[in-house]
């Protein structure tokens, strides 16, 4: 299987305010995940999510957060790259709106708000991605999502990035008195 990649993207110049309200509703998401595993129904009928490890959707936002940060706010990241939680974990916060899908990559939003339904009907979709792979039963969550091969992922982030730069340049020409405050 030829690994597969996921390109992401945040606002230009992320604010606070936006960062932490962000980084909070995965928090609060994270902790309406944990309580809806308590309902020991629920968390049977998804088992196959969390019988490896419980995602931990906080973490993940803080990791891909970081990674976005990192790489000049457009980021590629293999699928597969950790313990296996990473599409599970990103498969429940595209879900719950924490991301969205344009211009070829996922793009950092802040969900409206996250809800007990709104978790669990995100979990339903991801746990519903179950196929069954040499004998084994998975769960898939690639099968909602879009994914890149490394070529295409590496390619868009860098005409993402000249683009940026390029519209940066454009707007310090055009008020160059702007950027020396």
């Amino acid at each position: 299987m030829t690994p597969s990649y996921l390109l992401f993207e945040m606002p230009d110049e992320p604010d606070c305010r936006f960062a932490a309200a962000w980084l909070f509703r995965a928090a609060q998401a994270q902790r309406l995940w944990m309580r809806v595993l308590d309902d020991r129904e629920f968390a049977d009928h998804v088992g196959l999510l969390h019988a490896d490890g419980i995602p931990d959707i906080g973490a993940r936002a803080m990791a891909i957060f970081g990674e976005i940060e990192h790489q000049h706010h457009v980021a590629v990241i293999e699928w597969d790259s950790d313990d296996g939680l990473l599409g599970r974990e990103f498969g429940l916060m595209e879900r719950l709106g924490f991301f969205v899908y344009r211009r070829g990559g996922y793009w950092m939003v802040l969900p409206k708000a996250v809800t007990s339904a709104a978790v669990r009907r995100a979990v339903l979709e991801v746990a519903s991605t179950t196929e069954i792979e040499d004998g084994l039963e998975m769960i898939c969550p690639e099968r909602l999502l879009r994914t890149l091969a490394k070529d295409e992922a590496e390619a868009a982030r860098a005409r993402l990035i000249a683009q940026r730069r390029f519209c940066a340049s454009c707007e310090h020409e055009a008020n160059p008195a702007a950027t020396r405050q």
